[in-house]
């Protein structure tokens, strides 16, 4: 269909639908339709205020709010607990580098008479082994280390990348503070963890793998005797051989005149991070948190820890990064598996942290998000469709509490069985009819012959239903009457009779009985 013709078809539709009788509603039908009209116009007056005052469920004032609150307090809890951890790590290194400078001279020895000296260094590891249970037991961690710039043999293959020294981990990670926490001995030389009677890692090894601990030679590069400004957490790591991923925070270990000694540090494993670091989420989202790197746009879960929710199965599903779009007030992440929307906040934990950018961020798969979004605006509807119904009911109850007594005093006046009543208004209009009935047959005799005449021709352009009820009117029935006579509805009888004022020239049932009353019985006889 072309344009033209579309417009010309609904303009003609119009057209047909203003010209159809304008009073097809009765009284009680249109105080329902002005009802449902004025709840369906408050009802869309309450939406737009809603959506003016950011009640409406959208992304910035649903998601987006509350995860903006429940990061600002991750954030704070990563970045007060991360403090605290680097104070007791710089605390450790202090403590450590006096008992290891003492112990050697003691033994009037250096730091390089250590490497390919077991003896010497089994008693570095002995000197420092206590301090390093006094530490796990005081810091909220999950382990400590300290390592040593030397080992054992110098003679054996990749003995660059071996450094000697001591590792002890908790093994019983239930909650954050462990009654009594199983220490197990994880780096060592064995004589070491067998005088101090704790049960061996079962992936226990001599030395360190410097291929796993990158940040030995960052801290070495960086170190100053201002431990403050060269403490280090390494991006995740994993425990070879093991499940266990952690966070490691390196500081160097210096000596008074200014030689580098090794490293000492502490560890927050996956599992103890989940711990200490929940997540409860206002609403029923899986909200999962992230402390990770950030790689230009790429978000790197590989290299950081988390926790919440998605967290179980976060860490082995999403080896590779997430692509970010900075779009609205929710930022979306993109990756192969599946894509998340959420927020970040970027969070400095050292002073070496050029060479990692570290983020918290909380995330919430797309698709949660998007099924909470239509959960709400369902519930709008379900309450817009329970708004109108109720207003439907209480027009209902309206039109049966005030309407119907008011439809019965006038189909009694019209049947000629008027009362008084206890409206004001319907008394008022029944002593006016009455009085209009008094004056009637001064009004028959004023009556203008033409009129009569032509409203006896136009009797002949009723239509055969029409007649029907004019006939009736002839016999002096109401209008109840004749609708129960001709087994038809009141409305119906109403609406003939505007079409038979219409067509007869008449204004009223009352001018409508005057010509009637001069009607003879010749003529009476002739129109029946």
């Amino acid at each position: 269909m072309r344009f033209h013709e579309f417009f010309e078809y609904h303009r003609k539709l119009y057209r047909l639908l203003r010209s159809q009788d304008k009073n097809f509603l009765s009284f009680k039908g249109r105080l329902h339709v002005y009802i449902l009209a004025l709840s369906t116009v408050l009802l869309g007056c309450t939406f737009f205020l809603l959506s003016l005052l950011g009640a409406l469920p959208s992304e910035k004032d649903g998601i987006a709010a509350q995860l903006d609150v429940l990061l600002e307090d991750y954030d704070r809890r990563i970045a007060s607990s991360f403090s605290k951890l680097a104070g007791h790590g710089i605390l450790l290194s202090q403590r450590l580098s006096a008992a290891l400078e003492q112990e050697l001279e003691d033994r009037n020895a250096s730091m390089a008479d250590l490497s390919d000296d077991p003896k010497l260094i089994e008693a570095l590891e002995e000197r420092s082994y206590g301090i390093l249970e006094q530490t796990l037991g005081l810091a909220s961690c999950s382990g400590v280390f300290v390592v040593f710039d030397a080992t054992v043999n110098t003679s054996i293959p990749d003995s660059e990348l071996s450094r000697a020294g001591v590792y002890l981990k908790i093994a019983n990670i239930n909650n954050c503070d462990p009654i009594a926490p199983i220490l197990l001995f994880a780096r060592g030389m064995h004589e070491v963890g067998s005088r101090h009677k704790h049960d061996f890692h079962n992936r226990w090894e001599l030395e360190f793998s410097l291929r796993r601990l990158d940040m030995f030679d960052t801290l070495k590069k960086n170190a100053v005797p201002d431990l403050k400004s060269c403490f280090f957490f390494s991006p995740r790591i994993n425990f070879a051989g093991t499940w266990e991923n952690m966070i490691m925070l390196g500081v160097p270990l210096m000596s008074r005149k200014g030689e580098f000694m090794g490293i000492c540090g502490l560890e927050i494993n996956s599992l103890y991070f989940r711990l200490i670091f929940p997540l409860e989420s206002p609403s029923s989202l899986p909200v999962t948190g992230l402390l990770v790197c950030r790689e230009g746009e790429l978000l790197a879960p590989s290299k950081g820890l988390n926790s919440g929710a998605y967290a179980d199965n976060f860490s082995e599903s999403f080896s590779e990064s997430l692509h970010t779009e900075r779009k609205g007030a929710l930022n979306r992440y993109i990756s192969p598996q599946e894509c998340f929307v959420g927020l970040e906040h970027e969070i400095r934990l050292s002073p070496l942290d050029d060479a990692n950018r570290w983020v918290v961020a909380l995330l919430v798969p797309e698709s949660a998000h998007i099924f909470s979004i239509h959960m709400k605006y369902m519930k709008m509807a379900v309450f817009g469709a329970v708004f109108l119904v109720l207003s439907y009911l209480l027009s209902y109850l309206i039109s049966r509490r005030f309407i119907n007594p008011i439809l019965e005093r006038i189909d009694s006046i019209t049947a000629g069985k008027a009362e008084r009543t206890e409206i004001p208004e319907i008394d008022d209009l029944i002593e006016y009819l009455s009085r209009s009935d008094a004056s009637a047959p001064a009004q028959e005799a004023q009556a203008d012959m033409t009129e009569y005449h032509a409203f006896l021709s136009n009797i002949e352009t009723l239509s055969k239903a029409e007649r029907a009820v004019f006939n009736l009117y002839m016999k002096g029935l109401s209008a109840q009457e004749i609708a129960d006579h001709l087994h038809l509805s009141i409305h119906t009888v109403k609406s003939h009779n505007r079409r038979i004022y219409t067509k007869l020239n008449v204004s009223s049932r009352k001018e409508l009985l005057i010509f009637i009353n001069m009607m003879g019985p010749a003529e009476r006889s002739q129109q029946s």
